[in-house]
């Protein structure tokens, strides 16, 4: 179990998803359609389906090929999501008419969406059966994650039923051996890649360094944007402090960004503890890539509906809603066969 940024003040307990209404996502997009090219994007709201499944009745209903439907992330299966789609733009879109999910057509652009081409998503989720003093609680961990930042795990939806898919990845690593299509072998890899960075971060959260910038690290803007080497932690402090950056964690991979000093000492004792080197993800084609260890949950608010807590916050692309609201549950709020979109290499 991943552990706490919060754990000295109590839950709301509750559940989620009872109806797929309680947990609402909207997409926020990296960039508008040019009006010009061979794609036409086309926004889409689907109710208890997963990404995957409505990718397939568009291309059904189409008649193109799945591998001409593009789409920025997955999106949860029991939950009301909206999402940008892109299809050929020679596509007879005039032809979907009976389909269990409501199209906008957006316009024409240059390029198919792929994997990561999202800013982030919106959440709006009801957790029903909350303790009775949720607002007293929920207002306690809000102040105390708005001083310390929330921890930017990946979510156990991330790692397959029981960790699995992270146990094959692992073994594919270390063998130089996957079977399957290159998109399950990819997420084998991805699973083991972020089961080794949510190690380095709960090592780095034990250790009271979570919100700290230790020397060499690599820091990235937040939410997103550039990336560099902190070479002096005393000059870039301030800048954690004020949620303007991050530090950033390994997802480790053979051409990863390397760390200096204390640092790098930290990322090879992880490597170390699991008998592995950076050149063994080469086997598996995974070059490496960064993720922020610490968001800012500041602009979240807190409503309610009939007595229910409702959480309405963003995320940036890759990052968890079911993270976040596990420090208010103080519960696991279940898995689901679908995750919220993720970047890993």
């Amino acid at each position: 179990m991943l552990p706490y940024v919060t754990p000295g003040l109590p839950g709301l307990g509750g559940v989620l998803r009872l109806a797929p209404e309680d947990f609402v996502v909207v997409e926020v997009p990296s960039y508008e359609p040019s009006g010009e090219g061979e794609h036409l994007y086309l926004e889409v709201t689907k109710t208890d389906l997963t990404t995957p499944a409505m990718a397939g009745a568009l291309a059904q209903a189409l008649d193109v090929p799945l591998s001409e439907i593009g789409y920025g992330g997955l999106k949860d299966r029991r939950a009301v999501t909206t999402q940008r789609v892109s299809v050929p733009a020679s596509a007879e879109v005039t032809r979907l008419g009976d389909l269990p999910f409501q199209i906008r057509v957006l316009g024409r652009h240059s390029n198919k969406l792929r994997r990561g081409h999202l800013a982030g998503n919106q959440f709006r989720i009801r957790v029903r059966q909350a303790h009775p003093e949720w607002r007293k609680r929920a207002q306690a961990i809000l102040e105390a994650l708005r001083r310390s930042g929330l921890a930017n795990f990946y979510g156990p939806q991330r790692f397959g039923i029981e960790g699995r898919n992270a146990r094959i990845g692992e073994n594919g690593v270390r063998s130089g051996k996957l079977f399957g299509p290159m998109w399950r072998r990819w997420l084998m890899v991805s699973a083991f890649q972020s089961d080794l960075f949510n190690r380095y971060l709960a090592t780095r959260l034990a250790d009271g360094l979570f919100d700290r910038v230790l020397e060499g690290d690599v820091c990235g803007r937040l939410p997103r944007g550039g990336v560099f080497l902190a070479e002096d932690p005393a000059a870039e402090q301030p800048r954690v402090d004020r949620f303007e950056i991050s530090p950033m964690g390994p997802l480790f991979g053979h051409k990863l960004m390397p760390t200096k000093g204390a640092a790098a000492l930290r990322e090879q004792a992880l490597l170390d503890e699991a008998n592995l080197k950076l050149e063994d993800f080469r086997k598996v084609k995974a070059t490496g890539t960064r993720r922020r260890i610490r968001l800012n949950p500041g602009d979240m608010t807190i409503e309610e509906v009939e007595g229910d807590p409702v959480f309405c916050f963003e995320l940036p692309s890759g990052s968890y809603a079911t993270v976040l609201l596990r420090e208010f549950m103080k519960c696991e709020p279940g898995q689901e066969e679908a995750e919220e979109a993720d970047e890993a290499d």
